[in-house]
């Protein structure tokens, strides 16, 4: 017998998963503390965690074929390339498994624009979820077209967007979300919905640039039910600055992925 442990009790191919877990330590748009290290440290909360939900009475890690492929490996300080990474990785997923579950560990929130960008040759119709703190609608900073201040700006322009908890922007960014029509709570959603969680979102400093006033876990948690009665195709979970083992937002953040599978679970 082998004695080893993994990120799951026991691990599937691609093929035969219901669900498969990808990391993206892309952090170089980041502007506050580094996220790199959010996937290493939100799977050793996966490991830690009680899989039984006692609201749903669920245990998703047993009832779920999981398959952890690792981290995409990003070029540093290269935005372009890096997508391509993300996007090439997600295409051999979909053709291995069309019917695949994918969760994304980020890194910054950039992240969630090359995964919509790969995710509009699987599904026609997106709306896209977002939980977080700040619009990120900015035009450019400091220059830079592709930022995790920028991403939702760019992914409006494909996207129907809906964004919930945000407290902070400039002037600029609440004229323009009122041009692209982005709306904030989650009524009439008609599109399969892809939920990306800033946990910046949240009451911690434990994140890349955290902003006082946030949500609680379980106001956010309420929310994701609603979130899970529409077809969910996907998610990720970015802006972790955990450093070290039981880090709150690592913490927060695979709580929340067990949450999301026992509301999804059927």
């Amino acid at each position: 017998m082998l004695y080893v442990r993994k990120t799951f009790v026991y691990e599937y191919p691609i093929e035969e998963a219901d669900v498969v877990l990808l990391g993206i330590p892309w952090d170089f748009s980041e502007t506050g503390l580094p996220t790199r290290y959010g996937p290493l440290f939100i799977r050793e909360a996966l490991r830690n965690i009680v899989g039984y939900d006692p609201e749903t009475q669920k245990n998703p890690f047993e009832k779920y074929k999981f398959c952890d492929l690792g981290d995409i490996e990003v070029v540093p300080g290269n935005w372009k390339f890096t997508e391509e990474r993300i996007m090439d990785t997600i295409k051999v997923i979909f053709e291995a498994n069309p019917k695949v579950f994918p969760i994304f560990l980020g890194g910054d929130h950039l992240v969630t624009l090359g995964i919509l960008n790969s995710l509009r040759d699987v599904h026609k119709k997106i709306t896209v979820v977002d939980f977080d703190a700040h619009m990120d609608m900015m035009e450019e900073f400091l220059g830079e077209k592709y930022s995790h201040f920028t991403w939702a700006r760019h992914a409006s322009k494909n996207f129907e967007m809906r964004q919930i908890g945000v407290r902070s922007f400039t002037k600029e960014e609440r004229g323009i979300s009122k041009r692209f029509g982005i709306k904030n709570g989650l009524e009439n959603i008609k599109s399969p919905v892809y939920l990306t969680i800033d946990l910046d979102v949240l009451q911690t400093t434990d994140v890349g640039t955290p902003e006082p006033g946030g949500m609680s876990f379980e106001e956010v948690t309420k929310l994701l039910r609603q979130v899970c009665k529409h077809k969910l195709i996907g998610m990720d979970i970015v802006e972790s600055a955990a450093t070290k083992i039981n880090s709150e937002s690592a913490v927060i953040a695979a709580n929340f992925i067990k949450k999301i599978l026992s509301f999804h679970a059927k």
